[in-house]
């Protein structure tokens, strides 16, 4: 009673914050919510929800939909069991737009958040039911309000922007070293997306449990809230938001897989691109497409 109290409380006090701070259409559009089709998981709280979290390389004070999708991926979460994947797509990935051939980094820029879910569904067979955009300031300020995290390592590199030493095992970011980490794939050891892809999946893993960590931390909720809604734009209610955000806590990170559709390496028009194996990407998409858990395992050659 009292946690449904409490929840209660923070509902009532998001609600008056969505009504009293300006919206993204006053400030540049820093976050971008939108829903695909009739997004029945946000409103019914059962089966799997699936977001597209996209992260946009539009400059700051740009708009996000202007710039590149630097960062692309799927996350299922299961409401019933807690349990939750990601699905990486590196941005190089070669595949059929509406102009004709491209990289999937362009899909946002040619079709808005309807064409990225488009050309996912077309390659992994799920079709989300929101698209996340996040630019540079939308970044920063939703990790200002998650706080430090804590990010596990395989290997040891020095980020490209900022000189961050990222240690092998167990590192603590600051919003600043998060997004310099993220961003690195020169520095690398194989130098390759598909690396970058796999950084961004342990950050996010962090960032998960953080807010598992930090869900009874009072005024926490609030000011994760508070951080978004000056540049957010969304077509969703502020309850919806919130149950959103509510489900983000219920997700335990030893629950959650992660997966990297891989590819093979290839020129097209003198630029670098990746040719997607499609047979992995429909089997991984199939295989989670119900339950947000991938059973036959990756399936990219690694075991």
């Amino acid at each position: 009673m009292r946690r449904l109290l409490r929840a209660r409380t923070r509902l009532a006090l998001l609600l008056t914050m969505a009504a009293l701070v300006p919206s993204g259409s006053v400030h540049p559009t820093t976050i971008s919510l939108t829903t695909i089709g009739t997004a029945k998981a946000v409103d019914a709280g059962e089966g799997v929800l699936w977001v597209l979290a996209l992260g946009s390389e539009a400059a700051p004070g740009e708009d996000v939909m202007q710039g590149r999708t630097d960062a692309i991926q799927l996350i299922g979460v299961n409401w019933d069991t807690g349990r939750s994947v990601a699905i990486g797509l590196p941005r190089d990935l070669y595949v059929e737009l509406p102009e004709g051939r491209a990289r999937i980094s362009t899909a946002l820029q040619e079709g808005g958040p309807e064409g990225a879910a488009r050309e996912v569904d077309d390659l992994l067979g799920i079709e989300p039911d929101l698209v996340l955009v996040t630019g540079f300031d939308g970044f920063l300020s939703m990790m200002d309000a998650v706080g430090e995290v804590r990010v596990e390592s395989p290997f040891a590199f020095t980020t490209e922007d900022g000189g961050v030493r990222v240690r092998r095992g167990s590192n603590t970011f600051d919003p600043q070293e998060a997004l310099a980490y993220v961003r690195t794939r020169e520095g690398l050891p194989g130098a390759s997306d598909f690396d970058r892809s796999a950084n961004h999946q342990r950050l996010l893993l962090g960032v998960l449990e953080r807010l598992r960590a930090a869900e009874d931390e009072e005024g926490f909720m609030e000011r994760a809230a508070l951080a978004a809604l000056g540049g957010l734009q969304t077509d969703l209610s502020p309850a919806e938001v919130f149950r959103l955000v509510q489900a983000l806590t219920t997700v335990d990170p030893e629950k959650t897989t992660t997966c990297i559709i891989k590819g093979e390496f290839a020129v097209e028009f003198g630029a670098a691109v990746v040719l997607p194996d499609t047979d992995q990407a429909r089997a991984v998409g199939a295989d989670a497409l119900k339950d947000a858990r991938l059973q036959g395992g990756c399936r990219d050659g690694s075991g």
